[in-house]
């Protein structure tokens, strides 16, 4: 118990330093630049390094047994990233910041996902289930207190005041990470796995792709995050304000309706486990395409004070908690069903198939909504992934 507690202490307190640091580095690219294409090329250099290192990255976790020195060595990295804006506070440090940030935590979230399984405390499939749900519960609390301090704090407290809050939180997570215990890895040791072990990545690639659930949980997701990120990320913010002109004071409201949501359903998913079977969330996934749809008929009717404000703040709701309950089914079926002898390969191919669209998808969504009435891109997006997870279901039953 005290392995486990320790490990979610330490994870939560990075967490809370990076958020609040990521925030208040947004917040100085608009307040300085006011320009939308500078902050957008500040969420591009953040998924930039994910997408090129992730695949990479697990076969450095395939590696070791003992995941600690690469932890430690991550958040102490880490820290040393915050002292930039002391030496420096411009546009380019700030970009440098974002990226090294986001390249370091590429090997630690890979790390972690790899080794989970062997945290020493962890019995069998239900207690990593309700870990995954811990974690996720710890996350989406967060997501809700630290933009609210923040902004609080960035009224009193400068960029540099940011950058040394999270250095102390990533050194105060490094010396909770030395004292982790990670049992040995225990693969299956048969010739097949000790070659797919030493693959190179292409050839991996490849071998992910011949395997049928494997190739539904990739392109699933990556189709997932595509129409997602254009539909409801984009699409959202510019129905809110412009087509809607809802208030300030309701915007808030929506947009903490997700994270309720994704804290609600880790805190039930860690009560009541749900059913993990190797197959890919189909229903979960249509859920958002639906939810895209609904926001579009809410921007196409009336806008009403109290009803829209509503309605938007239920779809958020169950958009953050459908969010978490598929990254955790989709994390954990992983862990069980993937032999541990190329598990971080997997995480690393698979995160970098999901985010590989994200960028492209947030420059379509962005054209098309200068050109296009905002409730259109939910709809066709909405429309889009529906029949795209109708066609994959079916491609899954022929195969």
């Amino acid at each position: 118990m005290g392995n486990k507690v320790l490990f979610l202490f330490s994870k939560g307190v990075s967490h809370i330093g990076t958020k609040l640091f990521t925030f208040a580095l947004s917040w100085y690219i608009l307040s300085e630049t006011g320009s939308g294409l500078s902050f957008s090329i500040s969420l591009l250099v953040n998924y930039l390094p994910t997408i090129i290192i992730s695949t990479f990255v697990g076969y450095i976790s395939d590696r070791i047994d003992q995941p600690n020195r690469i932890l430690v060595l991550c958040d102490i990295v880490s820290a040393a990233v915050c002292i930039l804006p002391f030496l420096h506070l411009g546009l380019a440090s700030v970009y440098t910041s974002i990226f090294l940030l986001s390249a370091i935590s590429a090997v630690f979230n890979n790390t972690i996902d790899t080794h989970l399984t062997n945290l020493d405390g962890l019995d069998g499939v239900q207690s990593l289930k309700k870990m995954a749900s811990l974690t996720q519960f710890i996350t989406a609390s967060v997501n809700i207190a630290a933009p609210s301090f923040g902004g609080v704090m960035i009224r009193v407290f400068p960029i540099q005041t940011f950058a040394l809050i999270n250095m102390a939180s990533f050194l105060l997570s490094a010396f909770g990470e030395l004292f982790l215990r990670f049992r040995p890895r225990l693969g299956k040791e048969t010739p097949r796995v000790a070659e797919l072990a030493q693959v190179k990545p292409g050839a991996f690639l490849r071998y992910l792709f011949r395997q049928k659930e494997l190739r539904t949980f990739l392109l699933g997701d990556s189709l997932g995050n595509f129409c997602f990120s254009a539909g409801f990320n984009v699409a959202l913010p510019l129905i809110v304000t412009v087509t809607l002109g809802i208030s300030s004071s309701g915007y808030g409201f929506i947009s903490s309706s997700a994270a309720v949501g994704s804290v609600l359903c880790a805190l039930v998913r860690t009560k009541y486990p749900s059913k993990t079977e190797f197959r890919y969330p189909f229903l979960k996934t249509g859920g958002l395409g639906l939810s895209m749809l609904i926001l579009a008929l809410t921007a196409w009717f009336p806008y009403h004070a109290v009803w829209s404000v509503a309605v938007l703040c239920i779809l958020k709701f169950i958009v953050g908690w459908l969010a978490v309950d598929i990254n955790i089914q989709t994390k954990t079926t992983l862990q069980i069903y993937v032999d541990s002898s190329y598990l971080g390969k997997a995480f690393g191919v698979s995160t970098s198939i999901s985010y590989i669209l994200i960028p492209l998808s947030l420059i379509l969504g962005g054209m098309m909504a200068e050109l296009w009435p905002a409730y259109l891109l939910p709809a066709i997006s909405g429309s889009a992934l529906i029949f795209a997870l109708c066609l994959l279901k079916l491609a899954e039953k022929n195969s």
